[in-house]
């Protein structure tokens, strides 16, 4: 394990300690952050072996047949490179690169025989691979439809907020089940003293003719994430975990013909199960046995990297993919 901060703390620890529990076959042999104190906890709190400060000196010494990375998003590309370049199976923490150029870098460093799975965990929250099997069943690609993705965060002034937007485009894709043709940016500025934001609008059509509109705003009263998805006399309605308290919890509502036939919450365990990170790793530890490939992987995130540069750098022309 590579990165021991919050997020690994509040999800990836919990899942690969209950995947231990488990599984006799997986071990957690060393875990690695640049602080040794976060580094030791983390070892103690999930139930790995030894702790490192330096990450390649630790897969030099330990040899894993499988790499878990979770740093802050400015640092990944650099930190993985050398990672990949020395062909480890990689589970990497999104978004991969901050830009079209270092996703190039890394997909280039990954060619000598590396495998990455891009850790987009709303791909793999309970609620979405049920919102996904319903689409599959019951939403053909064929009839034009509109799918609509909100994401809404209380009090994020981040200097670039794109590194979390990315998960909107990344779910809203997973659910489109179909790639974007073109689309368009329009921003709203959002200024208070000396912090300034915005929110963000992305209008896009996929090849399958669905149409998506996209709503990103950083600064509100509360944490919330939803989609919505229609198609002739159908309608899933899906809430989405936006936030680590316990009672926030994903559901699910399927109209057909103006009757509600399906209606689900979530009864995820905990917090790495509810926000789809005990799935993503899980299905990465059972490609690592068994060979299979890894999704997405990094050539499949060309999409989401470049809607997220374009949202960092305030493009407001059209974007068109080919």
């Amino acid at each position: 394990m590579i990165g021991c901060g919050g997020f690994a703390q509040l999800c990836h620890g919990p899942s690969q300690r209950r995947i231990a529990a488990s599984d006799p076959e997986v071990q957690w042999v060393a875990c690695c952050d640049t602080d040794p104190g976060r580094a030791q906890a983390y070892a103690r709190s999930f139930g790995f072996r030894r702790f490192y400060t330096d990450s390649l000196a630790m897969l030099g010494a330990e040899k894993p047949d499988a790499v878990i990375m979770a740093v802050p998003p400015p640092v990944t590309c650099a930190a993985a490179v050398p990672v990949l370049e020395r062909g480890f199976r990689v589970l990497l923490e999104k978004p991969p690169g901050l830009t079209t150029a270092e996703l190039e870098r890394l997909i280039a460093a990954a060619a000598g025989g590396s495998q990455v799975q891009v850790a987009f965990n709303r791909r793999r929250m309970p609620v979405l691979l049920k919102a996904r099997e319903i689409l599959d069943a019951e939403f053909p690609l064929a009839p034009v439809g509109r799918l609509d993705y909100e994401m809404v965060r209380f009090d994020r002034w981040d200097e670039d907020f794109s590194t979390t937007a990315i998960h909107a485009v990344d779910a809203a894709l997973f659910l489109a089940r179909s790639p974007v043709c073109d689309a368009e940016f329009r921003f709203q500025d959002q200024d208070h003293g000396r912090r300034t934001t915005a929110n963000v609008e992305l209008n896009a059509t996929c090849a399958s003719g669905l149409s998506i509109q996209i709503t990103i705003q950083p600064v509100a009263g509360r944490n919330a994430e939803s989609a919505r998805i229609s198609s002739v006399g159908r309608t899933l309605i899906v809430k989405v975990p936006a936030s680590p308290v316990p009672e926030e919890r994903g559901a699910l509502e399927f109209w057909r013909g103006n009757v509600r036939v399906e209606a689900i919450a979530d009864d995820a365990r905990d917090t790495g199960e509810r926000f789809g990170v005990l799935g993503e790793t899980e299905d990465f530890l059972n490609a690592v046995r068994s060979g299979s490939a890894f999704t997405p992987n990094l050539q499949e995130c060309r999409q989401q990297v470049v809607l997220m540069e374009a949202m960092r750098l305030r493009r407001s022309g059209p974007i068109r993919f080919t």
